[in-house]
């Protein structure tokens, strides 16, 4: 009843008020009110996930239940101009499921999502919503270019900060399972990709390079966040006959390296692609 009442505060204060600091009695009280380990959350249209409130990321489902997308509305916008009716996503590194839940929902008619997440606390939202949805296959691995059992550092804020390259300072490490993006297609036989998105704390050269195979022959578009990577390894994701263009906006975008600095995430879109997007080009 108190997790109930203190996810009702929170939904008045950021979604009726709009005031920050909504959820700072449910960080205070988390450690104490066992109910927000496991809090049931019904997404219209989607299904029932439970929330762990000890996660960061689950703060972040109330606010895209209360339709403030934050800095996934530019990506959502992006997202959507490839991505119609029976088209094919691939979310590499889903964590608790913020754009699995968007583009489930029944108006945008995807044929499949192939969600793909190997960190633990993550999954147990991300299962409990999809675990049983038609259009919504989870991995519970994470895609890189070999198979292998790697150690993983998670900050104790939780899922959203987990990485495969990057050193944290506080948390804990595990050991996760990643699968070779190319091989762990044939193998289990997954429809092939019209759009990927990745965001993998500075792993993504090596989700890439693990599915070089399925790029070169299916092109999808890729959304990749890039900020933590250097000039030289962002350069080197490109596939061949494939522009690079950073998201400035919901609207514009930039060929211009010079300006990837001024936002964290990219398009690699096929050549033979490029023409929906000329109008956005600034």
């Amino acid at each position: 009843m108190l997790a109930k009442l203190l996810v009702h505060f929170y939904f008045f204060v950021h979604g009726t008020l709009g005031l920050p600091g909504a959820g700072w009695l449910m960080r205070k009280l988390v450690p104490f009110v066992s109910s927000l380990h496991s809090f049931p959350l019904t997404i219209p249209d989607v299904g029932t996930v439970t929330l762990d409130f000890r996660d960061e990321a689950s703060y972040g489902v109330l606010n895209m239940f209360l339709g403030d997308y934050g800095k996934y509305t530019r990506l959502f916008r992006h997202m959507e101009r490839h991505l119609g009716p029976e088209k094919i996503l691939w979310d590499i590194g889903a964590n608790v499921g913020f754009i699995c839940m968007y583009f489930v929902h029944p108006r945008h008619r995807l044929q499949v999502i192939h969600a793909f997440e190997p960190t633990p606390v993550a999954l147990k939202p991300l299962l409990s919503l999809f675990r049983n949805h038609p259009r919504v296959q989870v991995h519970p691995i994470g895609l890189g270019d070999c198979d292998q059992v790697a150690r993983m550092a998670m900050a104790s804020r939780g899922s959203c900060l987990s990485s495969l390259v990057r050193p944290l300072t506080d948390g804990e490490q595990i050991d996760v399972n990643i699968r070779r993006g190319d091989s762990y297609r044939a193998e289990k036989k997954l429809a092939p990709p019209d759009f990927i998105k990745i965001d993998v704390e500075a792993y993504e050269p090596q989700v890439l390079a693990g599915l070089a195979e399925t790029i070169r022959e299916f092109r999808p578009v890729i959304l990749f966040e890039h900020s933590l990577l250097d000039d030289q390894a962002v350069r080197g994701l490109v596939p061949p006959q494939y522009r690079l263009l950073f998201i400035v906006d919901e609207d514009k975008l930039t060929a211009d390296f010079n300006r990837r600095m001024e936002t964290d995430d990219a398009l690699l879109v096929p050549e033979e692609k490029a023409g929906s997007i000329y109008g956005l080009l600034v």
